[in-house]
């Protein structure tokens, strides 16, 4: 094909596109004065609730049964990838649709139930830990009031044995001040004895008649040295207990130390381990909340008040994502149309529009425009309207008038006013 060819067909078709826009935009101004004719079509604005994506639990069918070390879990070798956590492909069965189509929901009201077998499951799951957890804090507080007791058992018992010693070491000064008294008397009791044993090798008892009895007295100091000597072996020998009394006392009152730090290290470690417990009950408690949380997300609510218009069918599975329902808000309806640059000149954002079209039996609607996009753009190819879709035009959006509607997505006829 030759180049002149290409240009003439080229100049045709522009011809073609300038006549039709010429056509229509003789016919939209002159058709009604003071008015766009135009052609549009209803908003259809609708709320997918779709399929939430849940988590569901693994169950634990090992519970309570002993992994045997062969069974242990291998460590996974150098390289190879680590597991990852996916979301569900599949969020469930559709166990129960809440509403039918037609019907009229508010805001937050339950529109379909997926299965919460496995969640229900999850949730007792979630409570049976966190009581687990609650009863080791139970347990470990029980030890540590046991091990407070026994604590005060044993400062009691080494005070009282304190006290004990100390008594034993007053009663121990007091028998090394005996002794030492007994010592004395003893030696002075020796003296008085040799003194009498020379005055009788002096004055024999065959002497004068005035001779003291020195031999009777010898006797009775003598005998008094044996008592003073049994006496003083005696309190040696109470002595000798006394010392090991007091070493076992020391002994004891050495291993109560040790054993009241002995107590007091494992007390605190036991709390340090508590604190841990306490920590565990509060992430417990969390992930009862975690799967009371997925258990509600299978109850699916409605976004807005509005009108379903579709619902899946019950007892079928559904993928995330899936639409469940399907709900066109209430509020006021929306009628879209296009306007050439020399049409949208004439409007602005308020002018008055009518609707009509060919079910509504003759009744027209009264709206305004709402909103004008910012650029021109192409009309999509299955937009009912006479401007030719290779022309770029604004699209103009009119709202209707509280109360009005029109059925969504039906090819309407449009008029708006000129400088209004």
């Amino acid at each position: 094909m030759s180049r002149r060819v290409i240009l003439s067909s080229l100049a045709v078709m522009l011809a073609s596109v300038a006549i039709g826009f010429a056509l229509y935009a003789k016919s939209a101004t002159a058709a009604t004065p003071g008015v766009i004719a135009l052609a549009g079509d209803v908003r259809v604005d609708e709320n997918v609730v779709r399929a939430p994506a849940i988590t569901y639990p693994t169950p634990d069918y090992t519970v309570g049964i002993p992994t045997p070390a062969s069974a242990a879990p291998k460590k996974r070798a150098a390289g190879a990838p680590a597991s990852t956590s996916r979301l569900p492909v599949v969020s469930g069965f559709l166990a129960e649709a809440l509403v039918a189509q037609g019907d009229h929901v508010a805001k937050g009201q339950p529109v379909a139930l997926l299965d919460t077998a496995m969640l229900d499951l999850g949730v007792r799951q979630a409570e049976t830990a966190r009581a687990k957890a609650r009863a080791t804090v139970a347990v470990l507080d029980n030890n540590l009031d046991t091990m407070a007791s026994a604590r005060s058992t044993l400062v009691t018992a080494r005070a009282k044995l304190v006290a004990a010693r100390a008594s034993l070491v007053t009663a121990r000064a007091s028998l090394v001040t005996a002794i030492g008294v007994l010592t004395k008397k003893r030696a002075a009791l020796v003296a008085q004895i040799s003194t009498i044993e020379q005055l009788i090798v002096r004055f024999p008892p065959a002497g004068p008649p005035n001779v003291p009895p020195y031999p009777v007295l010898l006797a009775g100091l003598r005998q008094g040295l044996t008592g003073l000597d049994a006496g003083i072996t005696g309190a040696k020998a109470g002595l000798v207990k006394m010392s090991a009394g007091l070493a076992t006392m020391s002994t004891g009152l050495a291993k109560m130390s040790s054993g009241l730090a002995k107590l007091d290290t494992a007390r605190k470690q036991l709390q340090g381990v508590r604190k841990l417990a306490v920590v565990n009950v509060g992430a417990q408690d969390v992930a009862v909340e975690l799967a009371k949380a997925r258990r509600n997300a299978a109850t699916v609510t409605s976004p807005v008040d509005g009108v379903v218009t579709y619902v899946r069918p019950a007892g079928t599975a559904v993928m995330v994502g899936a639409p469940l329902v399907r709900i066109r808000p209430d509020g006021p309806a929306y009628v879209y149309t296009y306007l050439t640059p020399d049409q949208l000149a004439q409007v602005a954002i308020g002018s008055a529009a009518s609707i009509s079209f060919d079910s509504s039996a003759g009744r027209i609607l009264a709206g305004r425009v709402s909103h004008v996009d910012d650029a021109a753009a192409l009309p999509p190819t299955s937009f009912p309207t006479s401007i030719v879709h290779m022309t770029r035009a604004v699209r103009v959006t009119i709202r209707l008038d509280d109360g009005l509607t029109a059925p969504p997505g039906t090819p309407v006829d449009v008029e708006i006013g000129i400088g209004s």
